[in-house]
């Protein structure tokens, strides 16, 4: 079986700091793999471990330190496609993955349910429609039995199950097993392991497929909200004549 692995590199939620001077982040900030990709790429593994096959794992834009760190967990080979303007937005990404993934035909795709930099959680569905494949989402467990899984997904009033058939796309949650660490010899092993690198241009890509549909302006600091006044434990008639005495002080009456 043919296992595909979706990671990002993203910022380290832990170590984000916002200049408000500046307007920016502060520079220098450690990257690390985004933690539900973690969780993705770990069930690829235990899925291959179960079944047999290859696990690729694979990123859009700058992502070295994720994809090394993929292989020394136990992935088979790497795919770093990157090139100017990539990631871009999740559509494009999308875009570029579902190209990639068209040539590779695997049989299953794990990927993280959102990123913690972005937040769409529009990938993995957006990859699953680009493809014409079904899409589980929001799972926290899995069993591969009889050439089906038998899948648990949380939902906002519950959990959910639910079967299907590869080929299939998966978009995990942090309460499946814990990714694993690497080892020294998986870290050792990594580095002999196949990394092949690409470009847009070398995928199916239309001319507008990096043309991305959201657009960054820039960061701010959040407004500063007013101290409130509570007023409590008093009779309603005095509780009004507060609030209108608030009210007034501040020009706020007609």
């Amino acid at each position: 079986m043919k296992i595909a692995a979706l990671v990002k590199q993203v910022p380290d939620p832990n170590a984000v700091r916002f200049d408000p001077r500046l307007g920016e982040l502060v520079p220098g900030i450690q990257h690390v793999v985004n933690e539900y990709d973690l969780y993705a790429l770990e069930a690829a593994l235990r899925l291959r471990e179960q079944v047999g096959g290859e696990v690729v794992v694979a990123s859009v834009g700058p992502a070295r330190d994720a994809l090394n760190r993929g292989l020394a967990m136990g992935a088979d080979r790497a795919v770093a496609i990157e090139g100017e303007g990539l990631p871009g937005d999740a559509w494009v990404t999308a875009t570029v993955l579902a190209a990639w993934l068209r040539r590779e035909r695997p049989d299953v795709v794990w990927c993280g349910q959102e990123t913690s930099d972005s937040g769409t959680g529009s990938v993995g569905p957006a990859v699953a429609a680009l493809l014409e494949l079904p899409l589980v989402s929001n799972v926290v467990g899995w069993e591969f039995r009889d050439g089906r899984f038998e899948i648990e997904r949380e939902i906002e009033d519950g959990h959910q199950f639910q079967e299907v058939e590869p080929p299939v796309v998966l978009c995990a949650l942090s309460a499946l097993p814990q990714p694993r660490l690497p080892t020294l010899r998986g870290i050792m092993d990594a580095r002999r392991k196949p990394v092949e690198r690409l470009a847009p241009t070398e995928l199916d890509l239309g001319p507008d497929a990096l043309v991305p549909l959201v657009r960054w302006e820039g960061l701010r600091q959040p407004v500063a909200k007013a101290a409130g006044v509570v007023v409590q434990d008093v009779p309603p008639d005095e509780a009004v004549e507060r609030l209108l005495a608030f009210l007034e002080a501040r020009g706020l009456l007609g």
